[in-house]
């Protein structure tokens, strides 16, 4: 038997663990823990960090609900001042609408978007800053500014640049009550308008001069309209009859002589090209026999 190998059926035993091994792993072991715990600690931190907290999840519903709701509480600011026609103070506008008990913030936000909304006009004191926002008085603006009166309206029709026509559906909007004063002013011809078919209502109007309206007499108008009138077509030969010359001329002669032939297009010449696949000239004579 050779002294380097184990006699047959001996077993050896297994090497114990040192104590200085024992307390390696024990150590690993603490520190694998510890970092796990640092790990999923930081981590949890992240997420606690990234979900809001109730307070600020209402804090900011409530300022979205504010924001959506501003166009709406201007709207009806409009129709606040525009109703009652004087100016109003920003606490009055504030009771109004119920938001006298709303965060300071809110109202300054409110505030500022009224002095910047186009149908409303901010009345800032003389010694006031543009940051005193809580200052001043808000009236109605309307499309047309000052129209109220039958001097103001002559007034703004006379100042107009162009001859086109102005909408009442405009100055209604400040001064809605002005049907009779535009009726009175038709009437003493001081105004043009154009009415509605069905209601009969004034839709347009323009400038007009009383100077150069003439009465006519009634009998003379009745004498003018009993008088017959040619026909289209018979006006150029009753002119021509009575030696003068109509400017549309005969309106049958006008109809053909608008009419041109359409020209005719000639036939192009067909060019025949150069057959260039000399080799395959008898295959295609072939087939185009067929």
């Amino acid at each position: 038997m050779s002294p380097s190998k184990p006699a047959t059926g001996i077993k050896r035993a297994l090497p114990t663990a040192s104590p200085s091994t024992d307390a390696n792993a024990n150590s690993k072991t603490d520190v694998t823990a510890s970092k796990r715990q640092k790990r999923d600690g930081h981590v949890a931190g992240k997420d606690h960090a990234l979900t809001p907290t109730p307070a600020a999840a209402a804090a900011a519903a409530a300022e979205n609900d504010f924001g959506s709701s501003l166009m709406t509480n201007l709207t009806y600011a409009v129709d606040f001042l525009k109703a009652k026609g004087t100016p109003k103070t920003l606490q009055a506008i504030l009771d109004h609408l119920t938001l006298q008990h709303a965060p300071e913030e809110q109202q300054k936000k409110f505030a500022q978007a009224m002095q910047q909304f186009a149908r409303i006009q901010w009345n800032m004191p003389p010694k006031a800053k543009p940051t005193d926002w809580q200052v001043g008085t808000y009236e109605f603006r309307p499309m047309l500014p000052g129209v109220n009166s039958k001097v103001t309206l002559l007034e703004y029709l006379q100042s107009k640049k162009d001859a086109g026509a102005t909408e009442v559906k405009q100055i209604k909007d400040g001064w809605p009550d002005c049907d009779e004063a535009i009726l009175e002013l038709e009437k003493e011809h001081k105004i043009l308008t154009v009415r509605t078919k069905k209601e009969q209502t004034p839709r347009y109007i323009w400038i007009d001069n009383p100077d150069l309206h003439h009465h006519i007499d009634d009998e003379f108008r009745a004498m003018w309209f009993k008088e017959p009138l040619p026909s289209a077509d018979d006006m150029p030969r009753k002119l021509k009859a009575l030696g003068q010359k109509a400017t549309s001329g005969d309106p049958k002669k006008n109809a053909n002589a608008g009419q041109k032939a359409p020209p005719k297009r000639k036939k192009a010449a067909r060019v025949q090209k150069k057959f260039e696949n000399e080799h395959m000239r008898t295959i295609f004579e072939q087939y185009k026999r067929k």
